[in-house]
């Protein structure tokens, strides 16, 4: 009975976190232009990016880039949070374009 219960509890945890984590992003036509950007810099369909298994948690906000001379260009922010590490994209809105990427451990 004790097995039964804890392959169930394990099962039913999986499940609770797998799954599409752009759903949360779907709202927001600015966000998820922004992550099939980013899907497509790391060669995933947006669906595949969205459910990659090594990927925990996707998140994007509204950003910007302040130039030297005070121009303000607006950016959405993207982070693809892993186990150890995290990548983060600035996507230009204008044109759809990373700017800058990079990732860090999270160790």
């Amino acid at each position: 009975m004790r097995i039964l219960l804890a392959t169930l509890t394990l099962l039913a945890s999986s499940a609770a976190f797998a799954g599409n984590l752009c759903t949360k992003w779907e709202h927001s036509d600015r966000y998820a232009a922004a992550i099939k950007v980013v899907a497509a810099q790391e060669d995933f369909s947006y669906d595949e990016l969205c459910t990659f298994a090594r990927i925990l948690d996707i998140e994007a906000q509204p950003s910007r880039v302040i130039t030297p001379k005070g121009d303000v260009i607006p950016h959405v922010r993207i982070q693809l949070h892993m186990a150890y590490e995290s990548c983060l994209y600035m996507v230009r809105d204008s044109d759809k374009v990373i700017t800058s990427q990079r990732c860090y451990s999270g160790w």
